[in-house]
C-alpha cells in the first residue's frame, strides 16, 4: 500500500469516528427533547430515550423520537468498526487485532442496544437480558478497545499526551461502569446512578472524537509507514 492510499483511509477513518461521535451527541438530544414528562441527564439511563413513548395513568412516558435514540445506537456501533477497519488497514501495528474485536465486540453490544428495547418484556415486546447483555458488550467491549486502541492511533515522540488522555478515558470508563453496578446492586451512594452509565458511555464517544482529531492533525509520515501485525 502506497503512502497516499494510507492517508486517504486514515482519513476515512478519522471521518467515520467524528462523524460516530458528533451524530450520536445529537440524535441523543433530539430524543431527550421529546421525551415526556421530562428528562435528566443525571437521573435518566440512555437507554430510557430508546423506548417509544406510552401511555401510562393517562400520562406520556417516553420519547416521541425514540427511532433517534436506536438510530444512535447504530450508527455509533457501525461507523466505530468501520473507522477501526480503515485505521487498522492503513497502520498495521501491535494490539490492531484486539483492537478490531474489542471495537466489533462493542458494535454488536450497540446493535444489540438499538434492537431490543430496556424495561420489562412485556413493554417492549422482546428479552431484557438481550438488551442489558448488549449494554455490557458495549460499555466494556468499547472502553476496553480505547486501551487496545490508542497505540494503532499515535505513537513515536510527542505524543505523550495522547496516550495519557487515552488510558484516563478507558479507565475512567470502566471505573463509571463498576460504580454503576455497584450502585445498583447495594445502598453506596456516590453519584445518581445514571450518571456513571452516562460517564462509562461518554468516554467511548470522547476517546473516538479525540482520536480523529490526532490523526487529522498528525503530521508525521512514518505514523502512517505499516509494520507487522
Amino acid at each position: 500500500m502506497n503512502l497516499d492510499e494510507q492517508r486517504r483511509r486514515t482519513a476515512a477513518a478519522s471521518g467515520c469516528w467524528l462523524m460516530a461521535g458528533a451524530t450520536y451527541l445529537i440524535l441523543e438530544a433530539v430524543a431527550a427533547a421529546a421525551y415526556r414528562p421530562d428528562y435528566s441527564y443525571a437521573h435518566n439511563y440512555i437507554s430510557d430515550l430508546g423506548r417509544p413513548s406510552r401511555q401510562s395513568a393517562g400520562a406520556t412516558i417516553g420519547s416521541g423520537f425514540a427511532w433517534a435514540m436506536n438510530a444512535a445506537f447504530y450508527l455509533q456501533g457501525i461507523l466505530f468498526l468501520v473507522g477501526a477497519v480503515l485505521l487498522v488497514r492503513a497502520r498495521r501495528k501491535p494490539n490492531a487485532r484486539a483492537f478490531l474485536n474489542l471495537v466489533a465486540v462493542n458494535t454488536l453490544g450497540n446493535i444489540m442496544v438499538g434492537t431490543v428495547y430496556s424495561g420489562p418484556p412485556a413493554d417492549v415486546g422482546g428479552p431484557a437480558w438481550v438488551h442489558a447483555g448488549g449494554a455490557v458488550m458495549a460499555i466494556v467491549g468499547g472502553n476496553a478497545a480505547v486501551l487496545a486502541g490508542f497505540r494503532c492511533v499515535r505513537s513515536g515522540a510527542g505524543v505523550r499526551w495522547y496516550h495519557a488522555v487515552s488510558l484516563g478515558l478507558g479507565v475512567l470508563g470502566l471505573a463509571s461502569f463498576l460504580m454503576l453496578g455497584v450502585q445498583t446492586t447495594t445502598e453506596l451512594f456516590i453519584a445518581p446512578t445514571a450518571t456513571w452509565e452516562r460517564m462509562s458511555v461518554y468516554t467511548i464517544i470522547a476517546w473516538q472524537m479525540l482520536s480523529a482529531a490526532a490523526l487529522l492533525t498528525s503530521r508525521s509520515a512514518e505514523n502512517a509507514l505499516p509494520q507487522a501485525l
